[in-house]
């Protein structure tokens, strides 16, 4: 298992890459800023002042990263038990503790689904386009916790990280994050193509390996 994360971890390096630079090349055709993209982008820049320069919502980040390790049990099959959280740290127990249980808090922004889940819901029963700048505000807002918390994290090489192999770990997970922040842009800003970014990162990650397979072995 050892080798063949090693393998994994090696050949998903070039894939980050590229995908950063289909991040680049998607995020550059923003030209205009509309106003539900300024609202995302006030939500996000308040989260990072909060986080760096007044205090840190430790405790409101565990209990979403807890119950998403209990939420991908549930999803997998397994039980949960004995779930603890405070301000410093927590825990649950599992069943099947697996990549995606493992993993699922760094790559699923738990927060922000339920903000656009309420945000769905509300609609069937009020007019809730009134209070779409609050909802957006709130998306850029959650997103930018579930990324610096995620940051923190792969810094502080956590346990999960480590049983499911670092470097492929944190591979993975930069690579989903990327794509899922991605995908929030294209909502809120015009320009930006959530297919022409992922068929992007697909030709190129697919034109990379077949000239590395080229190269090796025709």
């Amino acid at each position: 298992m050892r080798i063949l994360r090693f393998i994994i971890s090696i050949l998903l390096i070039p894939v980050c890459a590229i995908a950063t630079i289909s991040f680049y090349n998607g995020v550059s055709t923003i030209k205009d800023v509309s106003e539900s993209g300024l609202y995302f982008i006030l939500g996000a820049l308040l989260y990072s002042m909060v986080h760096l320069l007044l205090f840190r919502l430790n405790f409101l980040y565990i209990f979403g990263h807890e119950s998403m390790h209990a939420l991908a049990t549930f999803c997998s099959g397994g039980k949960t038990s004995n779930m603890k959280v405070s301000s410093k740290e927590g825990s649950v127990k599992t069943t099947t503790p697996n990549f995606f249980v493992m993993l699922a808090p760094y790559l699923i922004p738990v927060y922000t689904v339920i903000i656009a889940a309420l945000y769905f819901i509300s609609s069937f029963f009020i007019d809730i386009t009134k209070y779409s700048g609050i909802f957006i505000f709130l998306i850029g807002f959650t997103l930018m916790l579930h990324l610096a918390y995620t940051a923190e994290s792969i810094r502080g090489k956590q346990s999960d990280l480590i049983k499911t192999g670092y470097l492929s770990s944190i591979s993975f997970i930069y690579i989903v994050n990327l794509v899922i922040v991605f995908l929030i842009i294209s909502l809120f800003f015009q320009g930006a193509s959530f297919v022409d970014f992922v068929a992007d990162i697909y030709e190129k990650t697919k034109n990379f390996y077949w000239s590395f397979w080229k190269q090796l072995f025709l």
